[in-house]
């Protein structure tokens, strides 16, 4: 039996590109929704600072009208001032409320607050509120693991069950909401006891209303952002263990309009999975799990490459626990 010829290798290639391509274009009709800002009354949680912040000017330079909330009065107010000198016209709204999410009933109350101010139900609503403290899990006391769960992952949840039954009440169609999670919602190790967890469950919750807001026509996404320029990356730092920043080797943040271009981008496609350069886009389908892909050959590729190099990532990190010194 002989080989087959090249004419014959480079059809049989052909063909398989061909319907890589139309099972993708097939695949991406299917389950992605791309997102379009105009006229969206989009409501931001953590909106004052950072990510927040960056992604209500991205929206507005698309046309929306943004509602961001957080507690800091003062930061809100230099925030909006911000926010307009983007918009595109002078008939977008740009508004404030003053809430803190870990509160479900001061929750409430920032919605009927946008409603009111708005003159509708938010269409795009985005949880970026949240905070981390690094240290050793047997130096944190039970305080901060409530502390962090009842933020990071309970103000989600609660912003998003308040939006969920709002768009579904409004009848809004192709409502959006967006949950960020973390890098450290993908991987964890030494230091991270209280934070990555949270993110996990974050994940864990996405995961869930992706499927099961579908019978409202709601699209769920999820956003994995490395570090972030931010006065909470700087608080970070303060407490974390060297441990941790040997692992990390050189942690640059980016900047909150460079991660809010990110999420944009991915929005405007539709990803379900969002995340921000080539070594996250890695990870992210190694641990996708059976949610939607971004791209349905390229995911599988990368997922096989992935795989040996986090086991090696897993050998590196267990080595360095394993050689450090330690006070106690």
């Amino acid at each position: 039996m002989g080989f087959p010829s090249w004419a014959s290798v480079i059809v049989a290639l052909g063909a398989a590109t061909v319907l890589a391509i139309a099972g993708d274009f097939i695949y991406s009709k299917l389950t992605r929704v791309p997102f379009k800002a105009a006229g969206k009354h989009c409501f931001i949680t953590g909106g004052s600072t950072g990510l927040g912040k960056s992604l209500a000017v991205q929206l507005v330079k698309e046309g929306a009208d943004v509602c961001i909330v957080a507690r800091r009065v003062s930061e809100l107010e230099a925030a909006v001032e911000e926010i307009k000198a983007s918009c595109l016209n002078e008939n977008q709204k740009v508004i404030y409320i003053s809430a803190d999410v870990t509160n479900q009933k001061d929750v409430v109350r920032a919605f009927d607050e946008a409603k009111v101010k708005m003159g509708r139900n938010p269409d795009f609503v985005c949880a970026c509120a949240g905070a981390s403290y690094p240290k050793f899990f047997l130096d944190h006391t039970m305080e901060d693991f409530e502390k962090l769960t009842t933020l990071n992952y309970l103000g989600q949840a609660y912003v998003a069950h308040q939006a969920a039954q709002r768009m579904r009440d409004s009848n809004i169609k192709d409502g959006k909401i967006v949950f960020v999670s973390s890098l450290l919602g993908m991987i964890s190790f030494a230091g991270w006891a209280t934070y990555s967890p949270t993110k996990y469950a974050v994940r864990g919750l996405a995961d869930t209303l992706r499927n099961e807001l579908k019978r409202y026509n709601i699209g769920v996404h999820i956003f994995f952002p490395g570090g972030i320029e931010s006065p909470g990356f700087e608080t970070e730092n303060l407490t974390k263990p060297e441990v941790t920043k040997i692992i990390e080797g050189a942690n640059t943040p980016q900047t909150g309009a460079e991660c809010a271009k990110s999420l944009m981008k991915g929005l405007h496609q539709g990803q379900y999975m969002i995340v921000t350069d080539a070594l996250s886009e890695v990870l992210r389908c190694v641990v996708r799990g059976v949610g939607p892909t971004n791209n349905l050959v390229l995911d599988y590729i990368l997922a096989a490459i992935g795989q040996p190099l986090g086991s090696a990532f897993a050998l590196y990190a267990d080595y360095v626990v394993k050689s450090a010194k330690y006070d106690k």
